[in-house]
């Protein structure tokens, strides 16, 4: 029997956080045979047979990929592998980064769907079940559920930090359920990795890896498998939990700053993917080709957003008109696809309004 759904875990020195993890898929898992038990009374024996085969208890694997861990990460996911042995199997493996964890899950995963669930962040159980039975119902190469930003308020109960949803509507007059050709609204949407669950063999037809000990490789994940996805569906449910805040984390101005070369090797590899698009080596449409465009000026932005965090320095601000004028000669198509706003009025007045938007993203930083 085929298994649905694959949940890979990268996870690395985590022990403060997978616990919590862990039991929200594990109860998401419970609500789903809650959900067959009540449809099962309902429907005759042989439809609820054919139903329990397409969702029964092998529906989901939780796959945890121990990266090197240090810490008791290893240990509590074999507890939770001995306590749940037909939904959690525990890969250890030499620490590679995320990048590698979710190399080797893409590798490993038996479901014939894939979502990549950070390890410190979570699900809500109800709307991961959800999930799990639309994609039963689909075969579609990617189905997209929002997400919540979850801010940890040091509290230690996860129910009580705050949430923002990371948009309400994936585009306007979205359909939910409906069967997209993703050609057709790939200039509307932008799919991110807490809310995309991929068909998994998307994932191996791609010809290029994660790249492995590096940070901010989401949107390797995101954009590699984009010129081979035909359909697409929405799910109007916020299943993702998504931790912000907490300390250390690689999102944090701080980090982005000393991990800097990092975010440079990102976009440099997703730009050699695009010249392998453009190029014709890696079949793309136009409408593809648009969509890769928009989401590497997002990361291109992001790099901006790394130099404006330093402190107000010429050689700085030569270092970013640098980059920009680079960027516009060799992808005139990445520079011309930018939709951020601060990047516009730098280009606009420019970059007379450098110090400016230094002073202003420094007030920015201090609140985050």
């Amino acid at each position: 029997m085929e298994t649905l759904l694959t949940v890979v875990i990268p996870a690395y020195n985590a022990e403060k956080y997978i616990q919590y993890t862990l039991d929200s898929l594990c109860a998401g898992c419970e609500a789903q045979c809650r959900s067959l038990e009540h449809t099962e009374r309902e429907k005759s024996a042989a439809e609820s047979d054919i139903k329990h085969q397409k969702c029964g208890q092998s529906c989901l694997e939780v796959l945890v990929v121990d990266d090197g861990s240090t810490d008791q990460t290893g240990k509590i996911a074999d507890q939770y592998a001995e306590a749940y042995p037909d939904t959690v199997r525990v890969i250890h493996k030499k620490n590679g980064g995320h990048g590698s964890g979710i190399n080797c899950g893409i590798r490993e995963a038996r479901g014939h769907y894939l979502k990549i669930v950070d390890a410190d962040d979570w699900v809500d159980p109800q709307a991961f079940s959800n999930l799990v039975d639309a994609l039963a119902h689909t075969n579609d190469d990617a189905v997209v559920s929002g997400f919540y930003w979850r801010f940890d308020n040091g509290s230690g109960e996860e129910s009580s930090f705050p949430s923002k949803a990371e948009m309400q509507e994936p585009f306007k007059g979205v359909k939910y359920g409906k069967s997209y050709v993703f050609d057709g609204i790939a200039d509307q949407v932008y799919m991110k990795m807490h809310g995309i669950t991929w068909r998994t063999e998307i994932l191996r037809q791609m010809p290029l890896s994660i790249d492995e000990h590096c940070y901010y490789v989401d949107a390797e994940y995101i954009l590699y498998p984009i010129p081979w996805v035909r359909t697409v569906s929405f799910l109007p449910d916020f299943v993702y939990q998504y931790r912000i805040g907490r300390a250390g984390q690689s999102v944090s101005p701080e980090k982005m700053i000393q991990n800097k070369k990092n975010y440079d090797r990102v976009l440099e590899s997703l730009c050699a993917f695009y010249e392998k698009c453009r190029n014709g080596e890696i079949v793309c449409s136009e409408e593809k080709m648009r969509y890769i465009e928009s989401g590497i000026a997002r990361v291109a932005a992001g790099r901006v957003k790394i130099l404006l965090s330093l402190p107000a320095d010429k050689m700085v601000r030569n270092q970013l008109v640098r980059f920009d004028k680079e960027l516009l000669e060799k992808y005139p198509g990445i520079y011309h696809a930018n939709r951020n706003k601060a990047v516009k009025a730098l280009r606009m007045s420019r970059y007379r309004l450098y110090g400016a938007a230094v002073w202003a993203l420094s007030k920015m930083n201090r609140s985050f």
